[in-house]
């Protein structure tokens, strides 16, 4: 679904709101001016945003001893490295694994960029969530981001040694890799053993061939950096997903990348998207009042039927949402698709207990779905949901603005044992001379189709307040 633009309003930013019964539950922001990858956590007087907001998730700095659950170490001399290369790509490979921890709001500062002599004493471990099935991309993880200095002749030299390392972990607990080798080899390693990264060509990516959800256990030191493999249920269970009835879901909308549209247009990278949806938890939260805040995200995922092959992108944005008890909401356009075909594909490839589905009906062929095809494709996603044995509840989403879109609209099934099937408002209201008055009487109008159960309204950020109390009466 494309944002159209109004007169008057550009400078908003948009959102969506998903109504149970006459609780709000969930709010998304469309588009965004831009956004800061180190976020500092915000005082808040009310409320609470799941998990209780922080950067990140990790929140120990001490290394641990050995585990004897691991699948696998390997361990990187950072003294050998800086004399063997220079301290600067030494630097980089500290900083990629610190920008993701909590940390990092001590070690960097937005103006005065990273303090390298405090990095270069610190210790910090952390994780990275590799679901089974999953592959793991080692750019999609580190590129980009504030911070990186030029080091070996080019920008955040030193990627090259970090990626080698967590390559030897991953051969050693025998997941299957892709790589290409690095000339001349990092130290202690091959050419072979040794991996070559360049942003937007070459790439580590680990397969978790496994039947089990798996950790990549990194631990920092002054002197060094060790990468172990490790069973999630041996080492840290994953966060509980939070019960959204009742509470606001603050998710960031939109096609991720150059060129894209909605809130993610404004982004490239997956931690770039969840820092969104964090920043835009913390605004909710202002308002919120006792309501939980719970954070997801929207990516549009194919497009007017067309998959956009970003796979890796999306394995990593499940995963690491996940470990840190978010949602993620893969958006559907089926455009001339067949949808149960297309649908099921994809719940092949990405679906995680943390991932709900939506089907934007404007963009199928036609612009018009029987109710049927809904139930159906809703069916199948909630069967699979329970097959897994998945204890938090399933969101099916569809966007719609027009009675006609959907035929005999009381006839799609809005109630399933594992969660809901919630039609999303996506239409405009009247520009005046109470445009808001006039959507939400249009909303009303549109969701009245599809009987009782929750409903979403798409809506504008900095106009929800007025609107939210009308919506609730």
């Amino acid at each position: 679904m494309l944002l159209k633009p109004q007169d008057g309003w550009r400078e908003e930013v948009a959102i969506w709101i998903l109504c149970l019964v006459s609780t709000l539950v969930i709010s998304i922001p469309l588009i965004v001016k831009g956004t800061q990858e180190i976020l500092a956590p915000a005082a808040r007087q009310q409320g609470r945003v799941w998990p209780e907001l922080a950067l990140f998730n990790e929140v120990s700095n001490k290394i641990p001893g050995p585990s004897k659950p691991d699948l696998s170490q390997a361990y990187l001399d950072l003294d050998v490295l800086a004399r063997n290369y220079s301290v600067g790509e030494v630097d980089n490979l500290r900083w990629s694994l610190v920008r993701r921890t909590p940390a990092a709001a001590e070690i960097y500062d937005q103006e005065r960029g990273v303090n390298w002599p405090d990095l270069r004493r610190l210790s910090q471990t952390g994780t990275i969530l590799l679901p089974a099935g999953f592959r793991w991309s080692f750019n999609e993880t580190f590129q980009q981001g504030p911070g990186y200095k030029k080091a070996g002749s080019i920008l955040a030299g030193g990627h090259c040694a970090l990626a080698t390392v967590f390559r030897a972990a991953a051969v050693q607990a025998g997941l299957p890799v892709e790589s290409r080798p690095h000339a001349p080899p990092i130290p202690g390693f091959s050419s072979e053993e040794s991996v070559n990264i360049f942003w937007g060509r070459d790439d580590l990516v680990v397969h978790n061939a496994s039947d089990q959800d798996l950790y990549f256990v990194w631990a920092l030191t002054p002197v060094g950096v060790e990468i172990a493999v490790s069973p999630v249920a041996a080492r840290q269970p994953l966060p509980s997903l939070p019960d959204w009835r009742g509470a606001t879901v603050a998710m960031v909308y939109g096609r991720p990348g150059p060129g894209g549209w909605g809130s993610l247009g404004q982004t490239t990278i997956a931690d770039h998207a969840l820092h969104l949806a964090r920043t835009y938890a913390t605004r909710v939260d202002q308002w919120n009042g006792e309501r939980l805040v719970v954070v997801a995200v929207n990516p549009n995922v194919v497009m007017a039927g067309q998959t956009k092959g970003r796979d890796r992108y999306l394995y990593y944005l499940i995963a690491e949402a996940r470990r840190q008890g978010y949602y993620v909401m893969l958006d559907i356009q089926t455009g001339s698709q067949m949808p149960l075909p297309l649908f099921s594909g994809l719940m092949d490839k990405f679906l995680q207990e943390n991932v709900w589905f939506d089907w934007d009906i404007e963009h199928t062929t036609g612009g018009k779905v029987e109710a049927q095809r809904i139930n159906e494709v809703a069916a199948a996603y909630f069967e699979r949901r329970r097959a897994l044995g998945y204890e938090s509840l399933g969101i099916f989403a569809f966007y719609v603005f027009d009675e006609n879109q959907i035929s005999n609209p009381s006839e799609v099934r809005r109630q399933y044992d594992g969660g809901v099937v919630i039609p999303i408002f996506d239409g405009f209201g009247g520009r005046s001379p109470n445009p808001a008055a006039d959507k939400i009487a249009r909303t009303a109008r549109i969701i009245s189709l599809f009987g009782e159960g929750p409903y979403g309204i798409m809506e504008f950020e900095t106009r929800w307040g007025s609107r939210l109390i009308m919506a609730s009466q």
